[in-house]
């Protein structure tokens, strides 16, 4: 009796345990796009219960084990993540469960500049956004932006200056003045420290840059013709202390810290910098290819997180610099004489507030405020002849953005609607021009911006704005974008929209004059230049096997500007020069491929642009100058995360028009760079151009009219190999 009671009980024990486990069903989904996923790892913790999803993303595990139990996901390219569940479940329903990708990748990116706020793959506006590349940059140039903002396919950095270095920003082969730079959405960027922007604003408190190409003057106002670059600042959202130092064999010598903290509501940034270079001639022709520099940046910024509602951002910039080129004699203090004349010399001051106030009314509804103001001091000297004697052109720049806008969101869509207010007031110091060039812009401008998604497979993003430029004129820019998501590894945007830019005497063609005899903009006779544009582009990524992932995108592009402002000699007397708008239009039109390909520990880019840029004046076709037909940039980066970073980077330029009948070589550069870190020591070393090619290698930079390289077109690098070394301490 006793083993029959015993055997009853091993059947009844087991039947029930049988009856404890239960069967689970659910589909693994990508959280950004909702795109099922193929091949998802599902296991149930502490057990060897688990398998992988299939075509449609569909997983079903057997004899789960009642109890609190934890599911793991895994999946290449994405974060492992973990969900319990209480077995037996209520419901044999099967459940949808998400994972998102990994920290870095696309979709974790959140783009900014377009104001909505979505993630770089859900948003229709084509946006290029450079995260990692940020420290690569600041390792090779601590003290400005310029290489860093290289690194994108179809943005050139030119030089427009042979000794001061200066330099601006084209984007799809048209001139820089057609490029908006922001820092952190306040566009403060502009007219007399146009030329300077990207030479003093410092890469290392950056934590992301935006490119948005083609037209975006939408999305924050005049200036965007050719697109804008967006500089977001790091916050106060972990604690970091970096101090680095570089100095480099052609005189360059940096100093810079940044600290970051938050204690309690109450977080704060700050980066201070001291750099300094030491005048230098590459190719001994007794004229400087780097300037003499000194600058000094102090960025201070303070956050206050008041409750999950309402967020307070104050900052502040302040920049001092003097830079000085020319004559090499000269810079030894050495006095001038009929052969050793010419002299550059920038004096620079820059003080920035920015603030920005953000509190939310409800769940779905927030309103924002900002205003930043900006005021910038420059005094330019410059000796174009022994026989003119020097001369000196300065003034303040006074710059204010204001702006009011309140956003809306309900799911996916996000509404913003918005007022602001902009102004530009330069007073010329009287000098020795008899006629003063002070230029004076308000501008007050309504916008209206709606995103949204027709389904699981389209994203519409629309927006219009209307300026009205106090005393002159109204502009309507309307601006459309649209995301087509065939499938989680393939897409397209397509998108347009219009832009315009006030005169302004503050060009590229002034600059290298000194703005020596450059008449005040005839602000009845002239008009603002006003443009459309537009681009199309498909995308595919996807991944290979467990360590391999391959990204794709090709992008064309069309740009129109009508009646372009020119430099001309309008009265017929010699020397005196108005810009005027031209009888015509600027088109710029092309493509660029993107590559790149990650294996194990190694990722390949390749980037290639094709550009076709032209005036077409009184019917008269004249390609843009200094724009190559062909480019291409790329890098193989090998990176060991907290030990090892192995860099080699190459550009190709074609030849580029320089004047009627007269082209450029075309040339290849190669850089490389190495990092190793031990615990919180990075020691760094990079060289640039390695194989030397410099323009001089080619021609002289002395040109008329005054055998000095004052109007000589800048092509190929100056200052040919170049090497610099360092440490970057964290603490």
């Amino acid at each position: 009796m006793s083993k029959k009671y015993i055997l009853y009980s091993f059947i009844f024990l087991c039947a029930f345990t049988i009856s404890a486990q239960t069967k689970f069903k659910a589909i693994v989904k990508d959280s950004a796009t909702n795109e099922p996923l193929t091949g998802v790892t599902v296991l149930i913790k502490e057990t060897t219960i688990g398998g992988s999803t299939d075509a449609n993303g569909f997983i079903e595990l057997q004899n789960v084990p009642d109890g609190k139990q934890i599911l793991i996901f895994s999946f290449v390219g994405y974060n492992q993540s973990q969900d319990s569940l209480e077995f037996p479940l209520s419901d044999t329903a099967t459940r949808v469960f998400y994972i998102k990708s990994e920290a870095g990748s696309l979709e974790e990116i959140i783009v900014e500049g377009t104001r909505s706020n979505r993630s770089i793959e859900n948003i229709p506006t084509r946006v290029e956004v450079l995260t990692e590349e940020i420290d690569e940059a600041s390792t090779m140039d601590p003290s400005k932006v310029a290489h860093l903002l290289t690194h994108s396919t179809g943005i050139q950095v030119q030089q427009t200056s042979a000794t001061s270095n200066m330099a601006n920003v084209r984007i799809q082969g048209l001139d820089g003045r057609y490029t908006q730079i922001l820092k952190d959405g306040f566009p403060n960027y502009g007219g007399f420290s146009g030329s300077l922007s990207i030479m003093q604003i410092p890469p290392l408190d950056l934590r992301q840059v935006e490119y948005i190409k083609g037209s975006a003057s939408t999305l924050y106002g005049a200036g965007a013709i050719a697109g804008l670059i967006n500089l977001i600042s790091k916050e106060a959202d972990k604690e970091e202390t970096l101090i680095h130092l570089n100095a480099s064999h052609v005189g360059a010598l940096d100093v810079n810290t940044f600290l970051s903290r938050k204690i309690g509501k109450i977080g704060f940034t700050l980066l201070a910098q001291r750099n300094t270079h030491q005048y230098f001639d590459a190719d001994k022709d007794g004229y400087t290819d780097l300037p003499q520099l000194t600058k000094y940046n102090f960025n201070p910024k303070l956050f206050f997180y008041f409750n999950k509602r309402t967020k307070l951002t104050i900052g502040g910039t302040f920049t001092s610099e003097t830079r000085e080129g020319g004559d090499t004699k000269l810079l030894r203090n050495e006095a001038p004489d009929s052969v050793h004349f010419y002299k550059e010399a920038n004096d620079i001051n820059r003080v920035t507030t920015q603030f920005k106030l953000e509190h939310k009314l409800s769940e779905n509804n927030t309103i924002g405020l900002r205003n930043s103001f900006n005021v910038f001091k420059r005094t330019l000297q410059i000796t174009p002849s022994p026989i003119l004697g020097q001369y000196r052109f300065a003034g303040d720049q006074l710059s204010s953005f204001s702006e009011l806008s309140f956003t809306n969101r309900h799911k996916q869509n996000v509404f913003i609607a918005g007022l602001n207010f902009y102004s530009e007031d330069f007073k010329e110091e009287k000098l020795q021009s008899p006629i003063l060039r002070n230029e004076e812009y308000q501008t007050a401008g309504l916008f209206l911006n709606y995103t949204f998604d027709l389904g699981e497979k389209v994203a519409i993003e629309s927006g219009v704005r209307t300026d009205y430029v106090i005393n002159k004129q109204a502009y309507v820019l309307p601006r459309l974008s649209a995301l087509f998501k065939w499938s989680r590894k393939l897409t397209t945007r397509i998108g347009g929209g219009m832009g315009y830019r006030n005169a302004s005497i503050f060009n590229q063609e002034a600059e290298l004059l000194g703005y020596k005899n450059i008449m005040p903009i005839d602000k009845i006779a002239t008009h603002a230049e006003q443009s459309y544009g537009a681009s199309a582009d498909i995308g595919f990524k996807t991944t290979l096997g467990e360590h391999f992932f391959l990204n794709i995108n090709q992008m064309f592009f069309y740009n129109y500007i009508e009646k372009p402002l020119i430099l001309a000699d309008t009265n017929g007397i010699s020397g005196v020069y108005h810009f005027v708008n031209a009888n015509g239009y600027t088109q710029s039109y092309g493509a660029e491929t993107f590559f790149k390909f990650g294996f194990y520990d190694f990722v390949l880019f390749v980037g290639y642009t094709y550009t076709n840029a032209s005036n077409i004046i009184n019917g008269y076709e004249a390609p843009f100058t200094l724009t190559p037909v062909h480019s291409l940039k790329g890098d193989l980066l090998y990176a060991l995360p907290g030990k090892w970073r192995i860099g080699l980077d190459y550009e190709f330029k074609s030849e580029q028009y320089l004047s009627p009948g007269k082209y450029s070589p075309s040339y290849w550069t190669y850089g490389a760079i190495v990092e190793y870190t031990i615990k919180q020591f990075t020691l760094f070393g990079n060289v640039e151009n390695f194989t030397n090619v410099r323009q001089t290698n080619y021609e002289s930079l002395k040109s008329g009219p005054y055998n000095t390289p004052q109007f000589t077109p800048i092509w190929a690098p100056l200052d040919g190999i170049v090497f610099n070394a360092g440490i970057k301490i964290r603490l």
